[in-house]
């Protein structure tokens, strides 16, 4: 089609170049995507920023993909990276159906379309769950099914970090699912392979084949994803400095080239381990704290409308609380949040519910966004009681 021409001679270019310098940078070799008639459905896992140009370099079509639409402010070569690709592009405080629905359009236009289903670059070494839409939404697309799995991206890249580590990054073909063979299917059976398929965990991969990824700096930023330290258990004493991330209590460790903190006594633990003990020690606190207030920052914010227009800019103090988050002069209980969302390491993206705009916060490269997340998802779930959950003015 005429108004995808520019495009795809883009997309050409970018291949057969730009691609190719990207697989030796990040040290990735990846199985190449058949050259099959009629559209692809691809989906893959996510744990890079360039893991859209990786998996083009290994698919001779064009592949349009989706994007979520706060990128396009983040500025910079990625900003401008993702304009050209004319991506279909998603609203994080959005159910998704709407983007679902976009992509089985260009789908049925004869393009083929790139998705990765977590909507997210792992925090935690593990892949992050995906919609249960999506076995329905293959069934339908009349498009052939492509899962592919990338390893070591989380250890190369981690999303808390900053700069390149070298390691090794593969990329492998789970499955190729024909239309014909998924019309026999249920959408059940097709979600259970599409999860498993892009199904990753840094750690286990580690255990099972240990890659050493080299870097400076390697613990950089590590306290904008772990706020609580796993010694003295105080939330906001962490600091990392070069290679070491330490607390006032004492707490010194080490982040190794295969990716474990390890402490003075030489106890090792994952990212993944130490990620998982701050969610039971915050569930512990939202118990205990009563009304005190857990954690706060004070923040750039924006207000974003539908169209993603910026009509709202300052600064702001967000506290979150056990029973209420506080923005500004605004207070919601966690029942009225639609969605508190993470772009790149640490833009915060929150949604209420009945209101048409949104909030985008950000702060210092060391601001932990994680744990306001967390804060969400833990009082959401029934921690707090639910005769606290009421709007505040």
């Amino acid at each position: 089609m005429r108004k995808y021409l520019f495009y795809d001679i883009f997309y050409y270019i970018i291949r057969t170049t730009g691609c190719r310098i990207l697989k030796k940078t990040f040290r990735f070799s990846g199985e190449t995507i058949p050259d099959i008639e009629g559209p692809l459905f691809v989906l893959c896992n996510h744990n890079t920023d360039v893991d859209f140009l990786l998996i083009s370099g290994m698919c001779k079509k064009p592949l349009d993909f989706v994007a979520t639409e706060s990128t396009l402010r983040l500025g910079g070569f990625i900003s401008r990276s993702i304009r050209l690709f004319k991506p279909i592009l998603h609203d994080k405080g959005a159910s998704g159906l709407g983007t679902l629905k976009r992509i089985v359009e260009r789908i049925r236009e004869g393009r083929s379309v790139l998705l990765f289903p977590e909507g997210n670059r792992s925090f935690n070494g593990i892949t992050c769950p995906v919609s249960n839409a999506l076995g329905g939404i293959a069934k339908i697309t009349g498009a052939t099914l492509v899962i592919y799995r990338i390893t070591g991206g989380y250890l190369t890249t981690p999303r808390w970090g900053t700069g390149l580590r070298r390691g090794r990054m593969k990329g492998q073909i789970m499955h190729i699912l024909s239309p014909v063979e998924l019309k026999t299917m249920k959408a059940d059976e097709i979600q259970h392979i599409i999860v498993e398929g892009l199904l990753t965990d840094a750690y286990e991969e580690q255990k099972n084949s240990p890659v050493c990824f080299k870097g400076k700096n390697r613990a950089m930023y590590l306290e904008s994803l772990l706020f609580i330290c796993p010694c003295c258990r105080k939330a906001g004493t962490l600091r990392s400095r070069k290679n070491n991330l330490y607390c006032e209590c004492g707490y010194d460790a080490e982040y190794t080239e295969y990716g474990y903190l390890v402490n003075g006594d030489g106890k090792e633990m994952s990212i993944t381990q130490l990620y998982s003990q701050q969610k039971e020690i915050l569930d512990m606190m939202l118990r205990s704290f009563e009304n005190d207030q857990l954690f706060s920052d004070k923040l750039k914010i924006l207000k974003i409308d539908t169209a993603h227009r910026i009509l709202e800019e300052g600064s702001v103090m967000l506290e979150a609380y056990p029973d209420h988050l506080r923005i500004g002069n605004d207070s919601y209980a966690p029942d009225h949040i639609a969605s508190i969302d993470i772009v790149q390491r640490n833009l915060l993206g929150i949604h209420i519910k009945g209101e048409p705009t949104h909030y985008e916060l950000s702060g210092s490269p060391e601001f932990n966004a994680v744990k306001y997340r967390l804060w969400h998802e833990t009082t959401s779930n029934g921690t707090v009681s639910d005769s606290s959950r009421q709007k505040m003015q």
